[in-house]
């Protein structure tokens, strides 16, 4: 199918096309090239097939995915689709198909996996396995867990189970703001949705254009890789209107864990209740209905259609309109009974009839808070006198057991103290904020600690309680948050909890980490803590209590005594950004990915700030480890009074490909809590090669690199014929340049020659640096648009070049200094193979250049028949040359 890809200077792809279905086709086609393995790994998850790829722990997946019924499931969801859905469905599957043939899939772990083309069912099934994890039935097997060993004499369940809220410091934030307060008068809508860290990020950033005049639309937005659309955070822009949405996880008890009639803890004694199941329906027209939404209303309506996951939804449109919602399919269960948060004997009868979108007058702040109506504006205490968030009968929202307790607080802050207008820039504070609101509240346990690092974290709490990356005093308080988890989950109270859950070991890779105690008593820290009725009978019959105060000044002691042996032995107390960097999860798990040679599989490590409790969120598990894998996996700024004012970004990079200049060029920006801004304008964007033979980029940005160890650092540039100008006119004015024809150029005719080179989408020049010295001048083209076309047959995947070497570069230094191209021949080829779309080099130097023939039949050429044939600088005879991928 037809379509146009262009890219930005963040190599973000947008895609245009004539019809609905050739668009959805190109997003397919480049989320292969861009996430091929990453969209190929999450496939073979939702096909029972994992264990193809990751081994072991693929195997234990693949066994969770068939008791679940995904690949079923989704066949059948698609089955159930009206017609529309489906041929928007097989066409993106076509084009994911087609993109990893040309390319998508030539990486090193996919290398012994045989290629099967996508199903029109396949993107919901990639859908699925992404998202059956995501809801709360594990946090529901481990109240169970609890249920059966915890036992508090004359307390009810219900309060027991409440000390353990196992995702209470996850989930999202979203923010809207009513035009009456922001600078432009018209609404913004903002956020982050929080996510497991995974590299490539699990949100792509994606503009999606239709031009069909009967049904036109231009979407900017994340998408999933792997799904069409972008169903979770989008801005959609016509001639006339433009619509804006993002959505926060509602922390619904949507899935529900049913007894088989038999002890939930057996390994086969439960199944899931799942409405995406048991409706056969996903909301596969509700992402395709978004991409057409023009008003708040329409998008309100598209996510009538919603079911799985339950969502808030914040959605707001160039007349002013603000509404926020909640869409999905939620089971019908009494409020506060036992089942919402234990198996049950039968699932619901039916679903929550949700209540109806509200108008948003002033702000609306989502971050999975139990959803409480605010007091009015006047009696809540906050500074300033800006908006409140009003939204009336929010209690109906109430759909689940467990909400996060402080980032909702907090926006609503920093919103009411704003002085001047909101705009997409101010959001930046709201992103960027490192105030953990709870921290106060553990820290009221060392009141009685006279101890110098006490009074250093109540003097930190004083001062506002931020958790940034240059602060030793917030990285005190994490290490002692983590070790009072690691006391009060080995202390004798909780020791029923650790024994053995029940479940199938052969899924303990999918679902053990449900069962840590550390991890389950650090998400409910500050509860435990407050809990004095938490008193349980010991062996012996005594009664064990949790002393607060005494482990809370314990565990501080450990972390202190820990400081002083390291400082006696290593560096001095660390910062939190010492501690806490990213550890996202691979597409393959690292018992495999590793064993490829040479394979970078991750970035430089960037320390971050925050921690689960902040707005800026980059957490992990109190009590396992410092690192974050939990994080904000994109930043959104949609301002409806103009898209070219909206903000984005995503950690690490556009392009899922170790290696490439966009796989990791936003990593910095976003540990920064910074966003870039929303690019759409066409005439801004680059046309990008779908025949994947040149690398783009813009003038002067560097589209490879390649580490040569101690030979030092070779990286290759867009030509700028402009600030390139002089270097080339001086290498093409020697005598041995000759064989190049360009001798008698002028300095501004050898600019005007490449800035048309540069026009042409066939033909690119390179500028090759070894150690950041410029050293070759590369000419890569495609033979079938140049006058070497007609001398000789050119096969599919032919890419021309032409190479001048301008300088032999640091190579003496490398201890190479008769033959740089020891170095500069292998990356050269791996330069020009880069483009996925290559299969061949062409080279045709002139038949009397022996030296340049020597040199290519040294890089692996072999060379061919001799040609003659009118090249623009007039009759030349060359001698062909060729090297197969």
């Amino acid at each position: 199918m037809d379509f146009d890809l262009f890219r930005d200077d963040l190599g973000i792809p947008h895609v245009r096309a004539a019809t609905e279905t050739a668009l959805a086709y190109g997003q397919g086609w480049v989320t292969a090239q861009d996430r091929g393995l990453q969209v190929e790994a999450d496939r073979m998850r939702a096909e029972e097939r994992y264990g193809e790829l990751a081994g072991a722990a693929g195997e234990a997946w693949d066994r969770f995915a068939a008791r679940e019924r995904l690949a079923a499931t989704a066949r059948t969801i698609h089955d159930a689709l009206a017609r529309p859905e489906r041929e928007w469905l097989a066409a993106y599957a076509d084009g994911v198909s087609a993109g990893l043939l040309a390319g998508g899939r030539d990486v090193p772990e996919l290398a012994g996996v045989p290629f099967r083309p996508w199903a029109p069912w396949t993107p919901i099934g990639v859908f699925l396995a992404s998202h059956v994890l995501f809801n709360g039935f594990p946090s529901i097997l481990w109240r169970a867990h609890v249920a059966r060993h915890l036992h508090v004499p004359g307390v009810p369940l219900d309060r027991v189970l409440g000390l353990f809220v196992a995702d209470g410091g996850s989930g999202s934030n979203a923010w809207a703001v009513h035009g009456r307060f922001t600078e432009s008068g018209s609404p913004l809508v903002a956020g982050d949705p929080h996510r497991t860290l995974e590299l490539p990020g699990p949100y792509q950033q994606v503009r999606l254009a239709c031009t069909d005049p009967a049904a036109p639309y231009d979407v900017v937005g994340f998408a999933f890789p792997g799904v069409p659309g972008v169903p979770h955070f989008g801005h959609a822009s016509g001639p006339s209107s433009a619509v804006a949405w993002g959505i926060t996880n509602a922390a619904a008890h949507h899935v529900e864990v049913v007894s088989d009639g038999a002890d939930s803890g057996r390994p086969e004694g439960w199944r899931l209740h799942w409405p995406a199941r048991e409706l056969s329906d996903v909301g596969v027209a509700a992402w395709r209905a978004l991409l057409h939404a023009r008003t708040a209303r329409d998008v309100a309506e598209a996510f009538g259609g919603w079911v799985d996951p339950v969502n808030r939804v914040l959605t707001a449109d160039s007349t002013g309109e603000v509404l926020s919602l909640t869409a999905g399919k939620v089971p019908d269960v009494p409020a506060g009974a036992p089942e919402r948060a234990l198996p049950t004997a039968k699932p619901a009868d039916g679903y929550v009839d949700l209540p109806a979108p509200a108008r948003v007058t002033e702000v609306a702040v989502d971050a999975n808070e139990r959803p409480v109506t605010q007091r009015p504006a006047g009696q809540d205490g906050r500074p300033g006198s800006g908006p409140r968030d009003l939204r009336p009968g929010r209690e109906a929202h109430d759909l689940g057991w467990s909400y996060a307790p402080h980032r909702a607080e907090r926006i609503r802050q920093l919103l009411a103290a704003a002085t001047a207008p909101e705009s997409p820039t101010t959001q930046a504070r709201i992103h960027g904020d490192t105030r953990d609101l709870g921290a106060p509240g553990l820290v009221a346990h060392l009141a009685d600690d006279a101890s110098a690092a006490a009074v250093r974290l109540r003097a930190w709490v004083a001062d506002g309680a931020h958790v940034d990356a240059v602060s030793t005093d917030a990285a005190l308080y994490m290490r002692w948050r983590d070790a009072l988890a690691h006391r009060l989950a080995g202390h004798p109270v909780f020791a029923p909890l650790h024994e053995p859950h029940g479940q199938d070991p052969a899924l303990t890779p999918v679902l053990g980490g449900v069962f840590d105690v550390p991890t389950a008593v650090g998400a409910g820290l500050s509860r435990i803590l407050a809990a004095d009725w938490l008193v349980v009978a010991g062996p012996d019959g005594r009664r064990l209590r949790i002393d607060a105060a005494a482990e809370a000044s314990a565990a501080l002691a450990e972390v202190v005594q820990a400081t002083a042996v390291q400082a006696a032995v290593g560096p001095a107390e660390p910062a939190w950004g010492d501690l806490h960097v990213p550890a996202p999860l691979l597409p393959v798990p690292d018992l495999v990915a590793p064993a490829v040679p040479g394979r970078p599989l991750d970035v430089t490590p960037a320390p971050v700030s925050g921690n689960n409790e902040t707005v800026r969120c980059t957490g992990g598990s109190p009590g396992v480890a410092p690192t974050a894998y939990r994080a904000s996996v994109a930043r959104y700024v949609w301002d409806l009074s103009d898209r070219a004012n909206s903000r984005w970004g995503v950690p690490f990079g556009a392009d899922g490909r170790p290696g490439s200049p966009h796989f990791d060029d936003q990593h910095a920006t976003w540990a920064d809590a910074r966003t870039s801004a929303v690019v759409t304008d066409w005439d801004q964007l680059r046309p990008a090669d779908t025949s994947l033979r040149l690398l783009n980029g813009a003038r002067g940005a560097e589209v490879w690199r390649r580490d040569f160890g101690e030979d030092g650092l070779v990286t290759v540039h867009v030509l700028d014929p402009e600030a390139d100008a002089d270097l080339l006119h001086g290498w093409f004015t020697r005598p041995r340049a000759a064989f190049w024809g360009m001798g008698e150029h002028t300095r501004d005719e050898v600019r005007d020659t490449y800035a048309f080179v540069d026009s042409l989408e066939t033909h690119h020049a390179y500028l090759v640096r070894w150690d950041d010295e410029p050293v070759v001048l590369v000419q890569a083209y495609h033979p079938e648009h140049d006058p070497i076309g007609t001398a000789y047959d050119v096969r599919e995947g032919d890419l021309g070049l032409h190479f001048f070497l301008g300088s032999r570069g640091p190579a003496a230094r490398h201890g190479a200094p008769a033959d740089p191209w020891s170095v500069l021949g292998p990356a050269m080829r791996g330069f020009l193979f880069a483009g996925a779309g290559t299969r061949r080099l062409v080279g045709e130097p002139d038949a009397h250049n022996d030296k340049a023939l020597r040199r290519m039949l040294v890089m692996g050429f072999t060379a061919g028949e001799v040609v003659s044939f009118e090249s623009p600088q007039g009759p030349k005879t060359a001698r062909m040359a060729y090297l197969g991928r």
